[in-house]
């Protein structure tokens, strides 16, 4: 990769020592760095800024963190449901979709794919363990975060398929309680785990958009399959990034 391409992370607020922070977490910066991406914290308290963060990045990472509040999908919460934070979606509901207008290529990560699916129409399981009517697999792990605990099915000739293979042996971490319920109908289905909950989705007509329930940043460094997801996602950048200059440097008929 010649050129150094800026990836924008949102940033989660919290209170720390009695203040609010803006925070990111080392993790993802670091399987972006590792790829040759430059790392950009955007704070989420002003949604209605975000055009002017999409302007200044070349792809979007869009992290873990707390559960999206169901009135974003047209629901009432449960009470299972946990902690939210309307500033915090509201923001990354903006930045998904200025992204997909302006051609910015995104990787989704745990509540990630969550805001990608709830962005672009779909819907949530606020609390896997009461709402679904199916045997259900532990989905927050009880096992150090770097340890995969379940294994996924990826669908045959999908694009993720290209990046980690086909099969269903993949072994993958697991910390979410809410999952994708009804998929938008911009994203086909990628990966399942084996009772059913969808663990990836990806864009129908192109490699713009990837989301991944579990938390390879948390894994990358020692599965060669994971640390593959960081090194997509920047090839997708220098690809689409590549794409715009070639479009920009087209002259136009009065020129």
């Amino acid at each position: 990769m010649d050129k150094q391409y800026v990836i924008g992370l949102p940033a989660e607020t919290r209170i720390i020592n009695n203040l609010a922070r803006n925070t990111v977490n080392d993790d993802e910066v670091a399987g972006v760095i590792k790829h040759g991406g430059v790392p950009v914290l955007i704070p989420t308290r002003n949604p209605e800024i975000m055009e002017h963060y999409v302007d200044l990045i070349d792809g979007l990472l869009l992290p873990g963190g707390p559960d999206v509040a169901p009135k974003f999908y047209g629901e009432e919460p449960v009470q299972n449901l946990g902690d939210t934070d309307a500033f915090l979606d509201a923001s990354e509901i903006a930045l998904v979709k200025l992204a997909v207008a302006k051609r910015k290529p995104i990787f989704g990560i745990c509540r990630g794919i969550q805001v990608l699916n709830v962005a672009l129409g779909g819907t949530l399981y606020q609390d896997l363990y009461s709402q679904r009517n199916h045997p259900t697999l532990q989905h927050y792990q009880k096992a150090p975060m770097p340890q995969g605990t379940h294994t996924i099915s990826i669908t045959p000739d999908s694009y993720l398929a290209k990046i980690i293979g086909q099969g269903d042996s993949t072994w993958v971490n697991s910390r979410h309680h809410e999952a994708v319920k009804a998929v938008s109908a911009q994203l086909n289905i990628s990966a399942l785990a084996k009772d059913g909950v969808i663990e990836g989705v990806e864009s129908q007509d192109d490699d713009l958009i990837i989301g991944v329930q579990w938390h390879p940043e948390a894994m990358f460094r020692t599965d060669e399959k994971q640390d593959a997801l960081f090194a997509d996602f920047m090839a997708r950048v220098e690809k689409f990034a590549n794409k715009k200059v070639a479009h920009d440097s087209v002259p136009t008929e009065n020129e």
